[in-house]
Parts: C-alpha cells; structure tokens; sequence
C-alpha cells in the first residue's frame, strides 16, 4: 500500500521557513524600500531551506532517492516551459500548473521543494536574476506546499471531485502568488506617499491594507486574474492525466509492504 505518513519534522520544518519568509514578505508594509534584502543571500536561503526540507523528508521515509530524481526531472520540465512564456501572457504561466499537482500527489515539502527550485533555475537559464527572484522562489514554494496540504486532506478527494478542488486551488493560488509579490514591491514602485495609493511611512496597519489594496486592485488585479484562469484550464484539461501519471511513481517508489501474517510488523521496501 501506498505510504502516507505526515512527518512531524517535515511540517514543523516547513512552519518555521514560512513563518520567516511570511515575516519577509510582510516587513515592507512598515518599512518600505528599507527592507530590501541581499538577492543573492535570500535566494541561496530559500535553495537551502527547500533542500532542508528534502533532507527531512528523506530521513522519515516520506520521500525515495528514486523520487529526487523525479523531482530533478520534473523541475527542469517546468524550467523549460517558462522559456516559452518568460513572462507570461498577460499573468498566465504554465509553470504553476505543474507545481501544484506534483505537490498534490507526492506531498507538501515536495511541492515546497519543487516550487523554489523551478524559479531558480529558470532564473538560471533565463538569466533573471533580481530582486524579485527570492519572492517569486518563496510564493511558488508555498503554491506547490499549500497543494501538498491539500492532497494529505482525509478523507482525499477522488477522481472528478480531486479535480475540481485543485482546480479552485489554482485559481486561489492564482491570486494569492500575486498579491504576495506585491508586497515586497509595492514601496519601490510608487514614490512615497506620492498618491493615496503609495507606501507610507507611519500609517496606521489598516490604512496601510486600504493603501495596499487599492493598489492590488488598479494593478494587478486582472494580471493575476489571468493567472488563476491558466491555472484553472490547465488542471482541468492535463490534470487527470498528469495526476495518475505522479500517482503511479509515488506507488511505485514510495511503497511500503506489510509481510502477510505478522500483525504490526512491517516490511518496507523503497526504491
């Protein structure tokens, strides 16, 4: 049978990068453009914190040797596919659509893992590196753990009903990976309380979120909408298959073999 262990070392691994990252994503709300971040030593951060995660989830046998190199393979798919639409159209990319079903089926750290490591290497080949690639690395990280958190839902949905949950899934996610980036750039793009939409210094928590949403909504809002809409097609035309296609190299690289007759005594074998 297929093991489905949650590992308590995994998730509170995955709390405490998020707690930080969360912490990091939010700072420019008071702080402004103060609370830019080295790129190099943030990305390289998030890199480790993914590979933490792997190595965790290597040690409580949630996850195979056999499924990094899935996970490699998976990662430079997706890498790939940014190259074709670098920058999207008009806010869809395909990458997303392959960080959450693999994040549904072989778990939140996977995902996790999956997401951070596709934005870096796409910067790689794409050369886009930036101040913004540590944010981008970050929010798909937890596009691809929050997809991870849904698969382990018990009883798991199946089948039509699995699709449409991850479906509206990616449409959240469309919107939430948006607003996330907003965040960190909000300050730099306007000047200081230059309109009753910029960051100011000072202001109230709620009236720095009107500010804040005012802005998401005249820039970014339809941007992201269609982001949530490519998410949405694509899970819905390619999410079946895709889903069985992962489902059966999870059953086949991350199984675990109870010995017939011997009740409590598990006989595990891992590729």
């Amino acid at each position: 049978m297929i093991a489905v262990r949650q590992s308590r070392a995994e998730h509170g691994a995955l709390l405490v990068i998020s707690a930080a990252g969360l912490a990091v994503f939010v700072a420019p709300l008071r702080l402004g453009i103060a609370s830019a971040q080295s790129t190099a030593l943030f990305a390289s951060l998030v890199a480790l914190s993914a590979i933490v995660v792997l190595g965790v989830a290597l040690q409580t046998h949630h996850l195979s040797p056999r499924l990094l190199a899935v996970l490699a393979a998976l990662v430079a798919i997706d890498a790939t596919l940014r190259l074709v639409l670098v920058v999207g159209l008009l806010g869809f990319s395909p990458i997303f659509f392959l960080i959450i079903v693999a994040g549904y089926v072989l778990g939140p750290g996977f995902g996790f893992a999956m997401g951070a490591m596709t934005l870096l290497l796409s910067a790689v080949l794409t050369a886009g590196f930036g101040p913004w690639l540590p944010y981008e690395m970050l929010g798909s990280a937890w596009v691809g753990m929050g997809a991870g958190y849904l698969g382990a839902i018990q009883p798991r949905p199946r089948g039509q009903a699995a699709i449409v949950v991850l479906a509206l899934y990616g449409v959240l996610a469309g919107f939430a990976y948006g607003v996330l980036l907003d965040l960190w750039e909000w300050p730099a793009l306007l000047g200081v309380a230059s309109s009753p939409i910029s960051w100011a210094p000072g202001l109230p928590v709620l009236a720095l979120l009107r500010r804040f949403g005012a802005f998401y909504v005249a820039t970014s809002l339809v941007y992201d909408a269609f982001r949530a809409l490519g998410n949405l097609l694509l899970i819905a035309l390619l999410g079946p298959a895709v889903i069985a296609a992962l489902a059966r190299f999870k059953q086949r690289f991350l199984t675990e073999w109870t010995s017939p007759g011997k009740v409590g005594d598990d006989v595990r074998s891992r590729a």
